[in-house]
């Protein structure tokens, strides 16, 4: 019999349910999004996070800074959140030409965890005799969580004066998975839509 807790960051590709869980999550934080800025302006987006000292980028303006490798990360989230200023109003300068605002997305949180809970008795492999022991579970549950937390920083294109930032914001998703007594399996999850295995 064994017992086991355990919480560790995917070291996998990310699988069609931790990319939701992600997408999720920034969508759940934009809910609340407040932005103090004249309604219908003109804004620059651009986007930076912790992943690397490379991973600021613009989307607007190409002669002020394009990066070699931007991390996909910070181009969803930039990219997420210019959709969600369209949607209120605002709107995203081309490429070409500069508006008075420029919204700095600061991504300070994006991805996933997982953990588990086991009970029951792990597969056995003998080294000695060539016999194996499938896992034998009485309850496990797998978890999967996305967790996004960023603000906005508003500056003033022109002068480069700093506005304000809006306050933090936050979303969770979560995706979890259960068997009991080897064959009864069912998941749990807050995600829409959720990828489901075999279909």
């Amino acid at each position: 019999m064994g017992c086991a807790l355990e919480q560790e960051v995917s070291r996998t590709p990310r699988t069609a349910v931790e990319q939701v869980l992600l997408t999720q999550a920034v969508e759940q934080a934009l809910v609340n999004l407040t932005v103090q800025l004249p309604e219908g302006v003109n804004v620059d987006v651009d986007a930076t996070g912790l992943e690397s000292g490379r991973s600021q980028l613009r989307m607007t303006n190409a002669d002020r800074g394009a990066i070699d490798h931007p991390s996909r990360d910070i181009l969803y989230v930039r990219d997420i959140v210019a959709a969600e200023l369209g949607r209120r109003g605002y709107r995203v300068s081309a490429r070409d030409t500069e508006s008075p605002y420029l919204v700095r997305v600061m991504a300070e949180s994006f991805g996933t965890m997982q953990g588990s809970i086991f009970v029951g008795m792990p597969p056995v492999q003998s080294v000695l005799i060539p016999f194996s022991l499938p896992e034998l579970t009485l309850y496990k549950r797998q978890n999967q969580s996305g967790y996004a937390r960023l603000h906005l920083d508003l500056y003033d294109n022109r002068t480069g004066e700093f506005l304000g930032s809006t306050p933090k914001l936050v979303g969770r998703a979560f995706y979890n998975q259960y068997t009991v007594l080897i064959f009864a399996t069912w998941n749990h999850t807050d995600i829409t839509a959720p990828p489901v295995a075999g279909r």
